[in-house]
């Protein structure tokens, strides 16, 4: 079995027990540090992967710069990374299929054009972007509605993480320079140019938010910043979503959690609920339940072949009903 990293019945120790099960039960190799590590010769046989497909998407992706933890994604068997690929690698192959699958969890698409893994924005949109940082989104889907009018849609995707990425100015304490974070009380003027992602490092979170209108500002608190905490993974990918639709001259936006509903410790006091509310078009959000996506695919792929059913079966083995 290896070493146990998580002890208990929460979500992230079940996770961690099937992964384990599944590494030796299923693809019979060793274990690294942790049991629900792969061994050297397991990762670079692209173990982590249920399909060639997902292991030769995550290598060509890594090969075009920053975006992929070589190690975490490859030996990890936790690795949201390695979901997100063993998910959508397969889709991104095959657009009739993502639309039919992802069409029953986004409303009115029809086609589903591309889908880019790990996508990096133009540094034009945030002005965030480095060799380490910046924001990106897990998938990108360029997509028609029903009407044949373009729609961009963006989703992340969690495993076991128990919460969103937090603001760096809150989460950190101090900054580089030795300047405080933003106070818990801060009243942001009209432009949001006290933010210290404005002022110190001229980010455009709340320009691109602002000129895209995503937000309803009388849900907002009057004091302290709605998106000190968890919530700012949530606003900047949903704001993505938005800048890339003006930038792309698409007639809509969409931003989607791909997580499952049973890891509470993500999902903990109604954040998604929280964050659809400051939302100018609740709609523009949606949450897709990893083992419902599961059942959509399996729904669509049993029995067309041996590859197809071999990724079925490896995505409910390793991610369904945990």
């Amino acid at each position: 079995m290896g070493p146990i990293y998580s002890h208990g019945n929460s979500f992230r120790a079940r996770a961690e027990a099937r992964q384990r099960k599944y590494r030796i039960e299923q693809l019979k190799v060793g274990c690294a540090e942790w049991g629900h590590w792969l061994d050297s010769t397991a990762e670079k046989a692209g173990l982590n992967f249920i399909v060639p497909e997902a292991h030769e998407s995550a290598k060509t992706r890594m090969s075009q710069g920053k975006g992929v933890a070589p190690q975490r994604t490859f030996g990890n068997m936790l690795s949201s990374q390695a979901m997100c690929f063993n998910l959508f690698a397969p889709l991104a192959q095959d657009k009739t299929l993502a639309a039919k699958v992802l069409g029953q969890f986004i409303g009115n698409i029809s086609t589903v054009r591309d889908i880019k893994i790990e996508y990096t924005p133009n540094n034009e949109i945030f002005g965030d972007q480095t060799s380490r940082g910046g924001v990106d989104c897990d998938v990108f889907l360029d997509c028609l509605d029903r009407d044949g009018k373009p729609v961009v849609v963006t989703l992340e995707t969690k495993f076991v993480e128990n919460e969103f990425s937090t603001c760096g100015f809150r989460k950190l304490g101090r900054t580089k320079d030795g300047k405080k974070v933003c106070p818990p009380d801060i009243v942001l003027d009209e432009t949001c140019s006290n933010c210290l992602y404005t002022s110190s490092k001229e980010y455009q979170y709340w320009k691109q938010s602002q000129e895209t209108g995503n937000l309803r500002h009388d849900k907002l608190p009057a004091k302290g910043c709605a998106f000190g905490g968890p919530v700012w993974q949530l606003w900047v990918n949903h704001t993505l979503a938005c800048a890339e639709a003006n930038r792309r001259n698409a007639s809509r936006a969409i931003f989607g959690v791909c997580a499952p509903t049973k890891n509470e410790a993500l999902l903990k006091n109604g954040i998604l609920d929280q964050f659809r509310s400051y939302l100018k078009d609740p709609t523009s959000f949606v949450f897709i339940d990893v083992d419902d996506l599961i059942k959509t695919i399996r729904k669509n792929v049993d029995g067309r072949s041996d590859w197809h059913d071999r990724w079925g079966r490896g995505l409910t083995a390793r991610y369904a009903s945990i």
